[in-house]
């Protein structure tokens, strides 16, 4: 019962939903959006709000990194979307949102084997608090977003902007160091690391270190940045704001500090409040017009299909694979957790000639736990069946759906060391999908490199400075 309920709410969350304007934004050139939940196929997968204009694009692209909470209990009360005012008022002036979430869905492996409910990035202790890396792994992922939708038909390649809250601000002044080409301009909200020790207000955990690391990021960032703060930050205030600003742009960092009156009852949550929209959009709006980084005008972009107004029909889908899949080799990618046991994953990766993925298969090991295989495909399987997997002549074995989002299905499932040790001998892993109109697809899986890749050395170890708590 249980499986069936969470396989008809992802068939919910599957389908995309038009939504009427806000009031606060009835003159915003694209007034319906519609809002999505992906799966990104990262080297550490995680789940991401999509909110994007109805109709074809291409759309710029702007990525929402969120705030960071520490502790488990606050995160599991995070909502999908911080933001979502905020959201939509981008969707509605032409931008593809993306908002990767960091904690809580951190990764779909399985949350007991996986890197499930890690905190991305810890600072570590106050007494030498490491800003300058956490940071930098947000950077990272907002790398892989831009690389993973640009290969998308709906976004415009090389127009990005990163909008970041407190500690995804701060992930986004440290993108700006590494100066993206595609990444037009970074817009930050209460930007920053450390706030409140011990929930005490304006005490942060070592305010000259993060006025030295928000220097050393200046050195180097040459995107343009808008910084906007509130009077009433409890988290990061005036004066240790601009210390911030100052230390950034005498290092050479190209950024513009704005800091607003006092907002409600603490302003580090501006961006959070609809109320705000009316406050922070003009000051956005000119400064992406002021950089050439707004989106282009709607007769350009929309689709131009007159059928947009009408609700389209639920039809059964039909699975389909592209003529030709290119398979990436085995490769194993390992990961440092948040308990300190080590998670490696040998994986492949199939696209289009397009280079969009379209399949990928992992195999998930952690020395303490069971191995477990996990599978993206193409939406429109029947989610009853599973993936029927099969290793050469041998006989097959049903992998169960665990999630189908927007974009991309995800089946996995723990396996026996004896399977394991099949992929090491086997030549072939055949997938197969079905879909309600009993139609099939399927496609084959070189595993000729499986074992050397799975027995070697990892290709990279990823260690984003998850400390346990």
């Amino acid at each position: 019962m249980v499986r069936r309920l969470l396989l008809a709410l992802l068939l919910i969350a599957f389908l995309p939903v038009a939504r009427s304007p806000a009031a606060a934004d009835q003159a915003a050139p694209f007034p319906k959006v519609q809002e999505e939940v992906w799966a990104l196929p990262f080297p550490l997968p995680i789940l991401a709000f999509v909110i994007r204009p109805v109709g074809d694009g291409p759309f710029p692209l702007v990525i929402m990194n969120h705030g960071i909470s520490l502790g488990a209990q606050e995160r599991t009360m995070f909502p999908m979307i911080e933001y979502r005012d905020a959201a939509l008022w981008f969707a509605r002036q032409g931008y593809v949102v993306v908002s990767p979430i960091r904690y809580g869905a951190s990764s779909l492996d399985d949350k007991d084997k996986g890197l499930y409910g890690a905190v991305f990035a810890h600072v570590g202790s106050c007494d030498n608090p490491n800003f300058r890396g956490p940071g930098l792994a947000i950077a990272t992922m907002n790398e892989w977003v831009i690389d993973y939708m640009s290969k998308k038909k709906m976004v415009q390649p090389g127009k990005v902007i990163v909008v970041g809250q407190s500690g995804g601000g701060w992930g986004s002044i440290a993108l700006a160091s590494r100066n993206p080409p595609s990444v037009k301009a970074v817009i930050t909200f209460a930007a920053g690391r450390g706030g409140r020790v011990d929930g005490k207000p304006n005490n942060n955990c070592a305010p000259d270190k993060l006025v030295t690391a928000t220097a050393e990021f200046g050195r180097t960032a040459r995107v343009p940045i808008l910084l906007i703060y509130t009077e009433n930050d409890t988290y990061f205030g005036p004066e240790l704001t601009k210390r911030m600003h100052d230390a950034f742009a005498a290092a050479g960092g190209n950024a513009e500090y704005k800091m607003l009156p006092a907002f409600g009852s603490d302003g580090h949550f501006f961006i959070d409040s609809p109320d705000a929209v009316p406050i922070w959009s003009p000051l956005v709006r000119q400064f992406l017009e002021a950089h050439s980084a707004t989106g282009g005008p709607p007769q350009q972009q929309a689709s131009g299909r007159g059928d947009q107004e009408r609700e389209p029909a639920l039809k059964p889908l039909r699975v389909s694979l592209p003529q030709n899949i290119h398979y990436s080799n085995w490769q194993k990618l390992c990961f440092d957790s948040s308990d300190g046991t080590a998670i490696c994953r040998t994986t492949s990766t199939g696209t289009d000639d397009l280079d969009q993925v379209i399949v990928r298969a992992d195999l998930i090991e952690r020395a303490d736990g069971r191995a477990r295989l996990q599978l993206f495909v193409p939406q429109g399987a029947n989610l009853r069946q599973g993936v029927k997997v099969k290793l050469d002549q041998g006989s097959s074995t049903q992998i169960p759906f665990n999630f189908c989002l927007s974009n991309i299905c995800i089946a996995a499932a723990g396996v026996d060391p004896s399977l394991v040790a099949e992929l090491e001998r086997g030549q072939t892993l055949k997938l197969e999908l079905t879909d309600l109109n009993s139609s099939s697809v399927s496609t084959d899986l070189p595993l000729n490199q499986f074992a050397a890749a799975r027995k070697g050395a990892p290709a990279q170890t990823y260690n984003f400075g998850l400390d346990q708590e």
